[in-house]
């Protein structure tokens, strides 16, 4: 019996690790095309970002001749609207690895947080930094800039919006096999007497556990999906559980339903920000002028809810880029008249206008977009720097306390006003808000095209979406229909303490603690054949309670009655594990800093994660020796 339990624990690690591995290629913001060293870019901003990266050199002297350079690719930038080339940190990095000095990267990375603010990975290497070295008068400046860049750089945003979903997503899944694996554990031995009493055929003593074993392993080996073998354990488990084990069943199919929706979102986000051929959610740092040249169609979702004006919006702020300043502003102007009055399309046109000299028209635009937001600085600095150069100084000194201020505090830019030169406009990305409105749209999308995600295809196979909601119902409801049948069904309950089997119906046993232990008989007062048995079943149920809470950490609290602490530990145990996989999957898939930062996430989480598995398997022995003890049935040897 030992053996076999030994070989069964070996196949659920096994099958475990294939099942997971998968949900480690989380989706991630990619690296901005940086191995093309800053497509679509005017020349003259391309040139001096090719300067940037090779002056990046931390040392003395070394850091004043890189300011200087990353100002003037400032300036460049800022002329032309231009608010972050997201790929300079990954260049930069990738030097610093290669000539050593990775370790003092982060003086060289707060200097180009002024040409590369929307680059997010920068700024969680700048955190990680931040706490390695307990900088942290640093730390939370960096913490703000980073949660500035989240809020204002859309791509991002939903980037690591889908990273969180499939961690979470990732979790679901680690709960879920956590969860029904010890509920299953906790059943077997009942499930193991039922079929004993089914089964009419010699040595039907040896073929009730294979066939336990075969009823475990079937699910796997048909190539179902996760969520389903999960299922179908916990539907093998249901007669045999008491109302707190009820709670943890609940859970894991209600975790098993996010997980649904969660595949759903994915795919609707899919549809913005993960788009192989760089998609129209570009911004700063991905500039798609090849993609937009002689393409004015919307594309994937846009047409369907009405947005087709965002790709309108990145077309005009690629033509403000690149000095067609002309064209974007018959596209801005085109906008407004639709009816799109927003902050950021006001300042961008101002921004357009500003280019041409049309200082007037441009400061008009300024004023009314820093009525329609004040919160948003840019307009107002804007508008500043046109007082200034129409020489309306009485009017740039009322407002420039407000600008200074309100711009050096902006994150994540973090700008310095007095180094600032005239002709440095402050132009808007595309609105974070309407992106999320555009993503709430599809809602009704989520569940309908949930079967078209990668989550369901790996984890709900064979089933159809509607199929796996209607599965799902079914599960939950199996508890209260067993509630229903239990009061006529017998069924075999094995004690928690000694392991010893007796048919009751469930509905009238109070107790999973049987008379023996309860009045503390120990091995029995008997001896002979009778008191042998007993003590063998009381140490073969303690043999298998220990090899339970080793491979599956917290089933020795199960079986010691303290569900609801096993399932806060199952919680914290999934989302450790989480972490551990959907790092691993972003370090191969993201860009140098991406890799660096999973690598860090990777080796923290994975210690965690022993450190969780290790301190659950003593607890949960150490739980059940209590329970044992407390019964008298600690000290039986064979």
């Amino acid at each position: 019996m030992t053996r076999r339990f030994l070989n069964f624990c070996r196949i659920l690690g096994i099958a475990a690790i294939f099942a997971i591995l998968p949900q480690s290629l989380p989706a991630s913001p990619g690296e901005a095309g940086a191995k093309d060293l800053f497509p679509g870019y005017p020349a003259v901003v391309r040139t001096q970002a090719e300067r940037v990266v090779a002056a990046a050199r931390p040392g003395p002297g070394k850091e004043a001749v890189f300011a200087k350079e990353v100002r003037q690719l400032r300036i460049r930038m800022h002329e032309m609207g231009i608010l972050s080339i997201n790929a300079l940190p990954d260049l930069i990095f990738e030097r610093a690895v290669r000539e050593g000095w990775k370790k003092e990267a982060a003086p060289v990375f707060r200097i180009v947080r002024e040409v590369s603010p929307f680059s997010v990975p920068m700024w969680a290497w700048l955190v990680k930094d931040d706490l390695v070295s307990g900088n942290f008068p640093e730390l939370f400046q960096d913490l703000y800039g980073l949660s500035g860049a989240l809020r204002r750089f859309g791509p991002a945003l939903l980037g690591y919006a889908s990273w969180l979903i499939s961690f979470l997503s990732a979790a679901a899944c680690w709960f879920a096999l956590w969860g029904s694996v010890a509920l299953f554990l906790r059943a077997r031995p009942s499930l193991e007497g039922d079929l004993l009493r089914i089964l009419k055929v010699p040595y039907r003593e040896y073929l009730a556990p294979v066939l336990v074993a075969l009823l475990f392993l079937l699910p796997l080996l048909a190539g179902f999906g996760l969520a389903m073998v999960a299922c179908i354990w916990l539907l093998l488990s249901v007669a045999y559980l008491r109302r707190g084990e009820l709670v943890i069943m609940t859970s894991v199919v209600l975790v098993l339903v996010g997980l649904l929706l969660g595949g759903g979102i994915l795919h609707s986000m899919k549809m913005f920000a993960v788009d192989p051929g760089g998609g129209w959610l570009g911004g700063e740092g991905t500039l798609s002028v090849a993609r937009n040249k002689g393409d004015t169609r919307g594309q994937g979702p846009l047409l369907g809810v009405g947005l087709s004006w965002m790709r309108r919006f990145e077309k005009a702020r690629t033509e403000m880029q690149s000095g067609d300043a002309v064209s974007a502003e018959k596209r801005w102007t085109s906008l407004l008249e639709e009816g799109r009055d927003l902050q950021e399309i006001l300042n961008n046109r101002g921004v357009a206008r500003a280019q041409q000299g049309k200082l007037r028209e441009a400061l008009d635009d300024f004023e009314s977009a820093a009525v329609k937001r004040p919160e948003d600085p840019s307009a107002l600095w804007n508008a500043y720097q046109a007082h200034l150069q129409m020489f309306s100084l009485d009017r740039a000194r009322l407002i420039q306390p407000e600008a200074w201020e309100r711009i050096q505090k902006f994150p994540p830019f973090f700008l310095r006003p007095a180094d600032m030169d005239q002709g440095e406009w402050i132009a808007s990305p595309i609105p974070v808000r309407e992106i999320w409105k555009a993503v709430f749209h599809l809602r009704e999308d989520w569940i309908r095209d949930a079967g078209e995600s990668d989550l369901f295809a790996m984890y709900f196979h064979p089933l159809s979406a509607p199929g796996a909601v209607v599965f799902l119902a079914a599960v939950l409801l199996s508890s209260s229909a067993w509630n229903l049948l239990s009061r006529k069904l017998w069924v075999h309950g094995t004690c928690r303490s000694c392991g010893g089997r007796s048919l009751v119906v469930r509905s009238r046993e109070v107790s999973d603690i049987c008379g023996p232990c309860r009045v503390k008989l120990g091995g029995g007062i008997r001896l002979g054949p009778e008191r042998i048995r007993r003590v063998q079943g009381i140490v073969l149920h303690r043999r298998f309670v220990r090899l339970a809470s080793l491979a599956v950490p917290g089933a020795g609290a199960l079986w010691s009655g303290k569900e609801i602490r096993a399932l806060v530990y199952g919680g914290a145990l999934s989302l450790v594990l989480a972490a551990v996989t959907c790092s691993l999957g972003g370090g191969r898939a993201g860009g140098p800093l991406i890799a660096e930062l999973q690598k860090t996430v990777a080796v923290w989480s994975l210690l965690l994660a022993v450190v969780l598995w290790a301190g659950g398997a003593a607890w949960g022995i150490r739980s059940f020796s209590d329970l044992q003890q407390i019964h008298n049935v600690a000290r039986e040897r064979v």
